[in-house]
């Protein structure tokens, strides 16, 4: 989701502070002789000292989510498919996936300049993981050129987004926003499969470039091919 997306999700409540509802149950894996349960698949998502080392900035957490967000809370959309390219973790692109596990979690500095935002899906094969790399990737294609228009509140104000094309960085999918202004931020994305679990990030600010967005998705991919 972008950092507007976030932002203002939060502000609706609709994901556990966006609703890009979302304290569906996922199972988790118990330790055994009865310690507390373990949450393998959140465990991947990069720790706040990682990306303070990575993005040069400390992070604190905001938000944690086990679905994916849903368009409806961004309408009017001008092209609804291109809300993937925007916002991460978005239900457009996941809800037909076979997605069995999902985590997602917003980290950002005190200030609100940067914001990151991470999530991972478990599948049940990596066929079915490299698929929705696949199927999310086409979709940067399709809509690279678009001027995207949405909204946090029901249209009285209109967010707006020019999309870059995309382009693979050391075998990981990017793409990224294009800023008007020297005061807006830049919003990048990456996604990439390994093994059955697909590792979907958000990280939007100032300065933000592919090389930080690329090594934090590859921080992330790193526990799953342990």
């Amino acid at each position: 989701m972008t950092t507007a997306l976030a932002h203002t999700a939060k502000q609706l409540g609709v994901l556990a502070t966006v609703g890009f509802s979302l304290v569906a149950c996922q199972t988790q894996t118990p330790v055994p002789d009865g310690g507390p349960e373990v949450d393998v698949l959140g465990s991947m998502l990069a720790r706040e000292s990682e990306i303070r080392t990575i993005m040069g900035v400390d992070v604190r957490p905001k938000t944690a989510y086990r679905t994916p967000t849903k368009n409806e809370t961004f309408e009017p959309i001008s092209h609804q498919e291109c809300m993937v390219v925007a916002g991460n973790a978005m239900d457009w692109v996941y809800r037909d996936s076979g997605y069995r596990q999902f985590r997602e979690n917003q980290l950002s500095d005190d200030a609100d300049d940067l914001e990151v935002d991470q999530a991972v899906a478990r599948f049940d094969t990596p066929a079915a993981a490299q698929a929705l790399v696949d199927t999310t990737v086409a979709i940067w294609h399709r809509c690279a050129g678009e001027v995207l228009t949405f909204s946090f509140d029901g249209g009285e104000t209109t967010e707006i987004q020019t999309l870059a094309a995309p382009r693979v960085i050391d075998g990981v999918d990017v793409t990224n926003d294009q800023p008007t202004g020297p005061d807006e931020r830049i919003t990048r994305r990456a996604i990439l499969a390994e093994g059955d679990v697909v590792v979907d990030i958000r990280i939007t600010g100032f300065g933000v470039g592919d090389r930080e967005t690329v090594q934090l998705a590859k921080t992330i991919e790193g526990r799953n091919a342990l």
